[in-house]
């Protein structure tokens, strides 16, 4: 039985909390939160066993095998590493750093310290994924063409500055929040090399992207349209073109139905789906393997690589990075 802790017990935190009882070979043990009365609150909700008010503290215990990062992505690195130093497995949330040299730092820590390090980005590992992949790959309907997903949500109107999503120093904006996931679904489906990338966004005051549109083209030929946004509800099916044939996903991020050719398909998954990304996680640590398949440091190194790109192209950069 692999004993987790949190650290944060925002929204995602409970979301993790409520789906890792649907998983066979693990057990939720504890919260750890810098306010210590929202960490008792959360352990009375969820009958844990320890609250910790201090991160490191519950980092040094034994108390846990492994620990789901649900703080804000700007804490990634140093909080991953500190657990990591102390030989408890890291399942971190999406987007796993906030540059490349950060997530190289973290892979380092994890090789030498001998212990998982995963980014925990669900959508990967939910079947109707599996199927898309798996479609892709079988060559059915010829080559991927053409791939456009959008991902946004109305997230900022009488939002404050001081708060994450537009601050800066908090690592924010649309692309690292929303745009990682059609990024990484699109670099799930196709490893092909990157030929051009194209980038635009409208930026908000603070400076940081509101909204991003990006354009890749890979070398197999596939053309691929992404956009992001956290002042608009973007919920267009994703589109798969291939040489014979069309694939629609609905609500690609989460999505229970497809439309294959005209003919609709049902795949539907355990509520609320962060079930299978810890089942994945437990199965790579009782397979003594380091390294998640779905999930590994060289998927997780593509997608940020796309990311720093887009940044540097939008001319986004936050105030901690040197």
């Amino acid at each position: 039985m692999l004993k987790f802790g949190i650290i944060g017990a925002g929204v995602i935190a409970h979301k993790f909390a409520e789906d890792i009882n649907k998983v066979a070979g693990a057990k939720l043990v504890a919260i750890a939160s810098r306010d210590i009365k929202r960490a008792v609150a959360f352990k009375e909700h969820y009958t844990l066993d320890y609250a910790f008010g201090n991160y490191e503290e519950m980092a040094r215990s034994n108390k846990i095998d492994a620990v789901y990062i649900a703080t804000p992505h700007n804490f990634h690195k140093n909080q991953s590493i500190m657990f990591m130093e102390h030989h408890k497995h890291v399942l971190c949330e999406k987007p796993i750093a906030v540059n490349l040299f950060e997530l190289d730092e973290m892979i380092a820590s994890a090789k030498v310290n001998k212990v998982l390090l995963m980014e925990a980005l669900w959508t990967r590992f939910l079947p109707s994924s599996i199927y898309m992949k798996n479609l892709v790959e079988s060559n059915q309907f010829g080559l991927l063409k053409e791939v456009v997903l959008e991902f946004g949500y109305a997230l900022i109107e009488n939002y404050s500055e001081e708060k994450r999503l537009l601050n800066p120093s908090l690592a924010g904006g649309s692309l690292l929040d929303l745009g990682v996931y059609p990024i990484s679904f699109l670099m799930y489906l196709n490893q092909s090399k990157i030929k051009s990338l194209k980038a635009a966004a409208r930026l908000h005051k603070t400076g940081v992207d509101i909204e991003t549109r990006i354009e890749i083209l890979f070398e197999n030929g596939l053309k691929a349209f992404l956009k992001c946004s956290m002042d608009t509800n973007l919920n267009a099916p994703g589109k798969f073109g291939f040489e014979k044939g069309k694939v629609l996903m609905e609500d690609f991020s989460r999505c229970k139905k497809l439309i294959v050719n005209g003919e609709s398909l049902e795949i539907p998954y355990i509520e609320g789906g962060f079930n299978y990304q810890i089942a994945s996680f437990i199965k790579t640590i009782n397979n003594n393997l380091l390294e998640n398949d779905i999930m590994s440091y060289e998927e997780s190194r593509k997608v940020m690589k796309i990311m720093d790109d887009v940044r540097k192209m939008i001319n986004l950069k936050y105030p901690f990075e040197v």
